[in-house]
């Protein structure tokens, strides 16, 4: 096949000065395509290298800085940072390959937080009323870095949040770039210097080639051979640089094969662009073309691919829980393992005492079952196990089982539900039947060579619940959580197994308030993404903030590895003035839902906050959202309780 070498002819005589946009300072050719760039000394393969496909809704695309340019110690090089497993520091008392980064990793992309808000902090001084996407671009990469910092993970999930926050940086960092530097100089008329350190772009419109050209943008003009004219000036033929860094082999762990989804596929342009700035996990069901509607012309020979950038409906992907979707509601209303009356707690020593807000709002609420929407949109399963359920058995060993089970499994579940949580949420009885397992007594080979054994063995069943629970972050074990002679560890604090035989009271009310609180704060985010969803799609990383913002710490909704609190917060603080942004951001979250009550659309202020208001909007909100949610979800909600009484 002919290339570059035979079709063109150097003319080394050509200094770079004198070339213009539509001269070949290099050029190769690909298939039967030319590529030519007038101001670079290589030419990638198109679609398959790191500088992608102009598009005007992205084109500062064009200025996103290359990893050559910034080799470390350069502030820069977190931006292309890869972790290992060794980055990820194992949490102690923990049966499954579950993590946080390490810290110095984490300080690492926390500086590109800083450089990014910095660059936005200076950008809004000259110009006050712009930056607004960029703003919403820069609370994600913050939630992303926090996310990093405070979660539990497993190594691939690791990878795809790392990837995650550097994306959002780059996207930021090549924002200003673009609108500070090269966009005022593409009408200027006048050329400028080349920028190498710049990724460039693709261009197949000879006025973009001409524009990016004389920004100093590098740039890369792709066209069919038949159009390129005779006279265009050749400085070198070059073959086309292919990628070298590129990781093309399947993700695996140990002996097990987990490919990452496919989030693109075909060439390269503004289908590819809204792709690739969706979080990986839980994104790839969309289809931009809904939101950005694709520009369609005979005269574009792109036309005809544009749906192609999404991947092919018969590719398979790991199916992806929408709690407010249709496929995800149940079958029927009730949920196995439900009897006893959940609008009360039992009476037991192993729970905190219920917030009397909360307390007054499950009484009052109206129970009539013809007040439910059907058929269910939102998933009814249980996001976390029923507190109740924890420390249900009557028996002190089964009381041990279930609370070490629990704590083993705790912070996989919580990073599960937060940031990839399954299908359809468990029932209770699946809880039971996962909280009740036991250890096994033998061997598993020795079992295996039982020629009379029928059914499933006990150690079978367990990872069958383990499998339907935990799926692919399951070891390869025995199908055992703990064992008899290890650890389990709760808020920093380690519990050797046999010490929780006889638990203490207060120790399994700290562990059923964080159940409490977790069920609470994951509910309220489904059932808001179905009542706000207008919002949720105009302005997703506002909304996340508006949530975030109803309960304290940088954390989002997680809550796992903290010091237990020592005094009431957030919503529930002493004072006024501590409780005030978190009940006014729980009351701006209400007010876009349905039927919300009149008391709730007045702002609340420093002034107009006394106790009496304090009182009345917190009762009203509390009985407000439980009503709201038995509409919706046909049962009551999980609410928060009073902290632990530590005497």
């Amino acid at each position: 096949m002919p290339n570059a070498l035979t079709l063109f002819k150097a003319n080394t005589v050509i200094s770079d000065t004198w070339l213009q946009a539509f001269d070949a300072r290099t050029v190769a050719v690909q298939g039967n395509l030319v590529i030519m760039t007038p101001n670079m000394h290589f030419v990638p393969e198109f679609h398959h290298f790191d500088a992608e496909a102009y598009d005007d809704t992205f084109c500062h695309a064009a200025c996103i800085p290359r990893k050559e340019s910034f080799p470390c110690p350069h502030p820069l090089h977190w931006a292309w940072f890869t972790p290992t497993p060794d980055d990820l520091k194992p949490i102690p008392g923990n049966s499954f390959p579950v993590g946080t980064l390490a810290s110095d990793k984490v300080d690492g992309l926390q500086s590109l937080f800083k450089l990014a808000e910095q660059q936005l902090r200076d950008y809004r001084k000259v110009h006050p009323d712009r930056g607004q996407v960029i703003y919403g671009r820069l609370l994600s990469l913050r939630h992303a870095v926090a996310r990093l910092k405070s979660h539990p993970l497993t190594f691939r999930d690791l990878l795809i949040f790392i990837t995650d926050a550097q994306r959002l940086f780059l996207d930021i960092y090549s924002y200003f770039d673009w609108t500070l530097i090269a966009q005022p100089l593409t009408t200027s008329g006048l050329r400028h210097n080349v920028r190498g350190e710049w990724m460039g772009a693709f261009v197949q419109s000879s006025d973009v080639c001409e524009k990016l050209f004389c920004a100093g943008v590098p740039v890369w003009y792709v066209r069919a051979s038949a159009y390129i004219p005779p006279s265009m000036a050749v400085v070198e033929p070059v073959l086309l640089t292919r990628p070298d860094h590129i990781i093309i082999s399947m993700y695996a762990e140990g002996r097990k094969v987990r490919p990452f989804e496919v989030i693109h596929r075909g060439p390269g342009g503004r289908d590819h662009h809204v792709h690739i700035r969706c979080l990986y996990a839980g994104t790839t069901h969309l289809d931009p073309e809904a939101a950005i509607p694709q520009p369609s012309s005979s005269s574009n020979p792109s036309a005809k691919v544009s749906s192609l950038g999404k991947a092919p409906s018969r590719q398979k992907s790991k199916p992806k829980h929408q709690p407010y979707s249709i496929e995800a509601r149940p079958a029927r209303p009730a949920l196995s393992g439900e009897s006893r009356n959940k609008w009360q707690d039992p009476d037991t020593p192993y729970l905190p005492l219920l917030n009397l807000h909360w307390e007054a709002a499950m009484k009052i609420a109206i129970k009539d079952q013809s007040r439910i929407h059907t058929p269910y949109v939102i998933d009814q399963g249980y996001r976390f196990p029923e507190p109740a359920l924890l420390i249900g058995p009557k028996l002190a060993e089964r009381l041990q089982v279930y609370l070490v089970n629990w704590l083993a499994c705790r912070a996989l579940w919580v990073g599960r539900v937060d940031h990839d949580p399954p299908r359809t949420y468990p029932t209770p009885q699946l809880w039971r039947d996962f909280l009740g397992s036991v250890p096994s007594a033998q061997p598993q080979s020795h079992r295996e060579k039982d020629p009379d054994r029928k059914g499933l063995t006990a150690t079978e069943k367990r990872k069958q619940v383990m499998w339907e629970l935990f799926g692919d972050d399951v070891l390869e074990s025995q199908g055992d959580v703990f064992s008899p002679d290890g650890v389990v560890e709760f808020r920093g604090e380690q519990f050797s197994v046999a010490s929780l035989t006889n638990p203490s009271a207060l120790l399994a009310q700290k562990v059923t308030w964080e159940l409490f609180e977790l069920g609470f704060r994951y509910e309220l985010r489904d059932l808001d993404r179905h009542l706000a969803q207008r919002q949720w799609r105009d302005d997703p990383a506002g909304r996340e903030q508006l949530l975030h913002g109803i309960f304290p710490g940088d954390a989002g909704l997680v809550m796992w590895s903290e010091p237990f609190p020592s005094e009431h917060y957030g919503l529930w603080d002493n004072t006024l003035q501590g409780c005030l942004p978190y009940v006014e951001n729980f009351r701006r979250l209400l007010c876009d839902w349905d039927g919300v009550l009149p008391l709730l659309v007045t702002p609340l202020t420093l002034d107009n906050f006394t106790d009496t208001k304090s009182w009345e909007v917190k009762r009203v909100v509390t009985a407000f959202y439980v009503q709201t949610f038995f509409d919706h979800f046909g049962r009551p909600p999980i609410i928060p309780h009073s902290l632990p009484m530590q005497s």
